[in-house]
């Protein structure tokens, strides 16, 4: 790992490159050991450091958290050893896993088991027979197991890790619940059970299917890893991030992707930014060099300079779109326009319309700083763009 992500390489890459190497390094080296055991605290803290000085901390985040989805590496490696947990139990044994034995330390069994709590908040369970989920133990109603929300009924019932056929005795005309109690019931004891029993008397047991364990993160209901790791870097809280499909499922170069990505959060290094991180730092002069009348920011540049805004004007006088300039460029991506139409192949080509209006105003912005050029008209830029996007979107598959 090491060897791959030597820091002298940074400097001969752009972002785009630095994140495609990054991940290239992740896909070959360790994703293999993480799907098997777990990797010790210091290797994981070792590695992201690796990681964080050849791009920056930013990455760790999910795409939907407006980050670069590379790591973190500790959710990852629970992730890919959950794929063993989802796959345990579908067999006739139970859904819970085996606890493991005394003098098993080496097994790569006791790292998976010790993930099974936070593996089951996320599963949902669908009563068929009531052979196989566990009454008490697994959330198969809303509210969570029945261990949690009636923990002093739990406690005094002799039916542990028993599936929910063995409460229930079934009739012609009803399903009586047994819960098997210790001894009698007082009278706080007894309001819970009225409580109990009336959350499951609409239960209804099906002979004829058996039970069945569902993913609640994905609407096909299989497990999958990316929505766990998913989970586990939200702590279970779901984070949007509107523009990420507009801007990672584009047709266009990484570096692209990359640079669209920095405008979209702000923090790409325009003279507002610098100024904010370096104080002692003069810019002279700090105005933006397309109108050379404002001072540079990034939605200065990109939405609101006088010479920008013509750009976009004549980008949506093309598709035929009325359109109100917005308060920024993250207003901008984050809004789904139809303009082309619905289609696959519309929507990769208005992709390609809008990276390419970046793109090309932020060579021409970098042009004009550092190689004292005096610059197009709007005109000539304008067919910059529509080459740039044709030809991402012809490359495209």
């Amino acid at each position: 790992m090491e060897k791959r992500l030597q820091s002298w390489k940074k400097a001969f890459l752009s972002r785009g490159g630095r994140l495609t190497l990054i991940q290239s390094v992740l896909g070959s080296l360790p994703i293999y050991y993480m799907s098997l055991f777990k990797i010790p605290c210091g290797v994981i803290g070792r590695l992201e450091k690796l990681m964080k000085g050849f791009l920056w901390e930013g990455f760790i985040k999910s795409k939907e958290e407006w980050g670069l989805e590379v790591g973190n590496l500790r959710n990852q490696n629970e992730a890919l050893l959950a794929k063993w947990l989802s796959k345990y139990g579908l067999q006739d044994n139970g859904w819970n896993a085996n606890p493991p034995l005394w003098g098993s330390s080496r097994s790569p069994w006791k790292d998976i088991s010790c993930g099974l709590q936070s593996f089951l908040q996320c599963c949902k369970f669908e009563v068929g027979n009531g052979e196989r989920v566990r009454c008490w133990e697994d959330g198969w109603l809303e509210g969570g197991p029945l261990k949690e929300q009636f923990p002093r009924l739990f406690l005094l019932s002799r039916m542990h890790n028993q599936n929910i056929a063995s409460f229930v005795d079934l009739s012609i005309n009803s399903l009586s619940w047994n819960f098997d109690f210790r001894r009698i019931l007082n009278e706080v004891e007894i309001e819970e059970a009225a409580r109990l029993l009336q959350k499951v008397e609409n239960v209804r047991l099906s002979q004829s299917r058996a039970d069945d364990r569902r993913w609640k993160l994905e609407l096909s209901g299989l497990f999958t890893c990316k929505s766990y790791r998913s989970f586990l870097s939200n702590n279970g809280i779901v984070q949007h991030f509107p523009p990420s499909s507009q801007i990672w499922k584009s047709k266009v170069p990484p570096k692209v992707k990359v640079l669209v990505w920095l405008v979209a959060i702000g923090k790409l290094n325009t003279c507002d930014q610098i100024q904010r991180r370096s104080p002692f730092i003069c810019f002279s002069p700090h105005w933006c060099s397309l109108c050379k009348a404002k001072e540079e920011s990034v939605n200065h540049i990109f939405l609101h300079c006088s010479y920008t805004i013509q750009l976009w004007w004549k980008l949506f006088q093309e598709v035929r779109v009325s359109w109100v300039i917005p308060k920024g460029c993250f207003e901008l991506l984050s809004t789904n326009f139809e303009a082309l139409g619905i289609g696959r192949k519309a929507k990769a080509l208005w992709g390609c319309l809008v990276s390419a209006v970046f793109w090309n105003i932020w060579l021409e912005c970098n042009k004009r700083i550092f190689e004292d050029y005096t610059g197009v008209g709007v005109a000539n830029l304008w067919g910059r763009v529509r080459y740039w996007a044709a030809f991402w979107a012809s490359v495209s598959k």
